[in-house]
């Protein structure tokens, strides 16, 4: 009957459920992503590995590892560092993948999930409020919700549990299977400029996370041929030929939400494009974005909305066309209208740092004070209490411009 309920729960038979009955059938992925309730989360890895994986936190080798919450456990699952700038020895950010040693192993239908350190985020809580945003605003995003971790029954500190992006995501958020997700590998500055024919710049950019045995020219032909067209001179087939390979409106949509949410480091960010995923059908040539990594969101109430806009091949050329520069304002002035209604914004500030913030207190690891956390959530609060009405103003003014 154990077994009977964990597979009810969309677990592997390797989780091992400690107590039956209906708390144990209840337990699905939105109870683990549930953003009220801090949740409690165990890895327990061997210490010679644990001290390996510190000593070299910059690589990505895996170490086997147990995990548990509430009353059910996976065994043998993969860890690994991960991150960029956030990545340290002191306060690692993990990569769990439940199939790594066990093919086929998942827990509560997930494959894989981050265990994010918010080592950049002094509030914690920006992250998971920008992508409740991205939803809020009907758009595919990361669900998360927020853990004490333990680590060999030591306190290790308030985590970010985020959903990964992966086949299982695009079929929950889409409703699609068997599509082609690419990972954006941020290597250099990057603006959207055509990187000749050869695949070999695009693969260090795109990293695959599906059909990764497939040819490189199934993988990355439409990658590089939408480069290609992005950067081709002839103005009057411009849009046609691009549309073959982008989704336009939803960029624009995609990039008008980060900006409102005022994100120095996505597809504008101040080094070139980042933290995204790259996502096209099995049947189709047309790429799509993911979000990713906002933890550098909400940078200044006051960011200009035409931030780095001229700065990206393909966003200065979509803003030459009327109907294009309406709807990114359109979405804009949406984004600015459902922060505030209801307040919601600073509601879901305040009550997502109430949530931790007794832990986050506790947390000796976290690189700044609890001072700092105080002071990084009372911020946030200010932006989202003048965010709309600056957005608002601004768009008031650009619309009057010849």
């Amino acid at each position: 009957m154990t077994i009977l309920r964990t597979l009810v729960a969309g677990c592997s038979l390797a989780v091992v459920a400690a107590a039956a009955g209906s708390e144990a059938q209840a337990q699905t992925a939105a109870d683990l992503f549930d953003r009220s309730t801090l949740q409690e989360i165990r890895l327990r890895v061997n210490s010679r590995d644990l001290q390996q994986l510190r000593d070299h936190y910059q690589e990505n080798t895996y170490y086997q590892a147990d995990f548990q919450w509430r009353n059910m456990r996976v065994r043998n699952v993969g860890i690994r560092s991960r991150g960029g700038a956030s990545r340290n020895p002191v306060k690692p950010m993990f990569r769990v993948d439940f199939n790594r040693y066990t093919s086929g192993q998942q827990f509560l239908g997930l494959k894989s999930l981050v265990l994010d350190n918010a080592w950049q985020d002094g509030s914690f809580v920006a992250e998971s409020t920008a992508m409740a945003f991205f939803e809020r605003m009907g758009q595919a995003s990361s669900r998360e919700s927020f853990c004490r971790l333990y680590i060999n029954d030591v306190y290790s500190g308030v985590y970010v549990i985020v959903e990964s992006v992966d086949s299982g995501y695009v079929t929950r958020t889409l409703n699609e299977k068997g599509g082609y997700l690419f990972s954006y590998e941020y290597v250099q500055p990057f603006y959207g400029e055509y990187l000749g024919d050869d695949y070999a710049p695009y693969k260090r950019l795109f990293q695959p996370q599906t059909h990764e045995l497939e040819a490189d020219t199934i993988l990355y032909s439409p990658i590089r041929d939408l480069f290609k067209e992005v950067n081709h001179e002839d103005d009057s087939v411009w849009r046609d030929r691009v549309e073959q390979f982008l989704d336009i409106n939803r960029l624009v949509t995609h990039v008008a939400i980060e900006t409102f949410l005022a994100e120095n480091d996505g597809f504008l960010g101040a080094n070139g494009m980042n933290n995204f995923y790259l996502y096209r059908p099995a049947d189709s040539t047309r790429h799509r974005l993911f979000p990713w990594d906002k933890d550098n969101t909400f940078v200044n109430p006051l960011f200009d909305l035409m931030t780095r806009v001229d700065e990206n091949v393909i966003f200065r050329r979509l803003m030459a066309y009327p109907d294009l520069r309406a709807l990114y304002f359109q979405v804009l002035e949406a984004c600015a209208q459902s922060a505030a209604e209801d307040n919601w914004l600073e509601t879901e500030i305040t009550r997502s740092a109430a949530v931790v913030a007794e832990s986050v207190r506790a947390d000796t690891l976290k690189p700044f004070s609890s001072e700092a956390f105080d002071g990084a959530v009372e911020l946030l609060q200010v932006f989202a209490r003048t965010r709309s009405a600056f957005v608002l103003r601004e768009l008031d003014r650009l619309r009057k411009q010849p």
